[in-house]
């Protein structure tokens, strides 16, 4: 398999994309942290500006006896004199490299806005007239105090001035949720933390798909019209148990060191930039309502103000995330294997492996015995779905067990399948 060309070629393709992806994407954070720097070392120069030139005018409104203007210049005063303080003590603390003391202010700021709201019964903050969930608020200033306590660089986000954790609570619709989600979007530059930000948006499944597609082969391409590989293996002293595992396994071994070896493209690219990061930085966990005070069954009922959540840190969640890839690679690879004993052209059993992971987790029902649910690595760690679904059932453990079990039929299956291809 080594030998081939094409795999070779393959495999260069898919470390430069990976690598492209991940510069590209660290260009853009870094294009939105020199905006910011920029928007905090501008305001030390016209702040004082405007503020020198309101108070002229607030020594002119007074001599001319205009209260009115007067009360409003000494209120932008105010206000501006508070925006430049709080400028000032971001730029001098990023300038440091003292993002524990970023972190610090602004979990003061949300924990606040949330005893406000819980007094008042009433979300502070909104957005285009759309109120920004209670849970968001109140996960957000959590993850603050931990970045505080462990004092690690944030991810970069467009926000700066209020940047919550985006979490499924939020229910914005029309052009309020184009603006939301630009305005959470989270961009890692560190090696981890771009693995953090990219493994939602489902690159890993891809990865896998293109891992099948490359080293999935190792029947079909012997068993063509012009190709009779396996026939010599019936002359051999070799037997179908051993024959069928040594091309199932080393095709299933390729593709699980192509998954990884990918996975790991981006921390090695990060040694050229800003480091792979801390693997100390939380990770939000979703536990759902709580139980009654009675200890009675926890209720099917979200609620914004009350449900519970934990953080973890971000090497126990990349941890998990290795275990549910390998059972991944277990399941996609059976299904493809078992394709490719019917189908003897791999872009057509890559197609057909895409339209069935696409239909097992669009139109399956979100369940604990759909192996598709599991394709979602991120909202299935975090506990998304359980509490999406109230089903508890949806976890790492029982996806393991699951995904683990359908890849051994679909093993079996294509041994079934695999046996009428050499006769001994």
């Amino acid at each position: 398999m080594i030998k081939k060309r094409s795999i070779w070629i393959a495999l260069i393709l898919s470390v430069v994309a990976m690598s492209g992806y991940y510069f590209f994407n660290y260009s853009v954070a870094e294009r939105l942290n020199t905006n910011r720097m920029f928007d905090l070392k501008n305001s030390q120069i016209e702040f004082p500006k405007k503020i020198a030139q309101d108070r002229l005018e607030l020594e002119a409104a007074k001599k001319a006896g205009d209260s009115a203007k007067a009360l409003d210049l000494e209120i932008s005063i105010n206000s501006y004199e508070n925006m430049l303080a709080d400028k000032k003590f971001d730029l001098n603390h990023i300038e440091a490299g003292n993002w524990a003391a970023v972190a610090q202010k602004q979990y003061e700021e949300l924990n606040r806005d949330v005893a406000i709201s819980k007094s008042q019964n009433y979300p502070v903050h909104s957005m285009m007239e759309q109120q920004v969930s209670m849970f968001t608020v109140r996960a957000s200033a959590e993850e603050k105090r931990m970045l505080a306590e462990t004092g690690v660089e944030p991810l970069v986000q467009i926000n700066t001035i209020t940047s919550f954790h985006p979490t499924f609570y939020d229910r914005f619709i029309g052009k309020t949720l184009e603006i939301w989600e630009s305005s959470t979007k989270r961009y890692g530059m560190p090696g981890f933390y771009f693995l953090y930000q990219i493994i939602p948006a489902f690159v890993i499944p891809y990865i896998i798909l293109i891992g099948c597609f490359v080293f999935g082969n190792t029947v079909s391409s012997e068993a063509t019209k012009k190709k009779k590989g396996l026939n010599m293996y019936a002359v051999l002293p070799v037997n179908r148990p051993k024959l069928f595992f040594a091309k199932f396994g080393s095709g299933l071994l390729f593709t699980l060191l192509f998954v990884f070896l990918i996975l790991c493209v981006p921390l090695l690219s990060s040694l050229f930039t800003v480091g792979v990061g801390s693997l100390q930085f939380p990770v939000l966990m979703y536990d759902g309502p709580g139980e009654s005070l009675l200890g009675l069954k926890k209720a099917n009922i979200l609620n914004e103000w009350t449900d519970e959540f934990h953080f973890t840190t971000l090497g126990n969640y990349l941890g998990i995330v290795l275990l549910l890839t390998a059972a991944l690679v277990f399941l996609m690879y059976s299904v493809y294997f078992l394709l490719s004993l019917f189908f003897k052209n791999p872009s057509v059993n890559a197609a057909l492996l895409l339209i069935a992971t696409f239909f097992g987790i669009t139109v399956l029902p979100k369940s604990p015995f759909n192996p598709f649910t599991y394709v979602d690595l991120h909202r299935v760690i975090t506990g998304e779905f359980a509490v999406a679904q109230f089903n508890e059932m949806i976890n790492v453990t029982n996806g393991l067990l699951l995904v683990g079990a359908f890849g051994l039929v679909l093993t079996v299956l294509s041994y079934v399948q695999f046996r009428r291809y050499v006769v001994e």
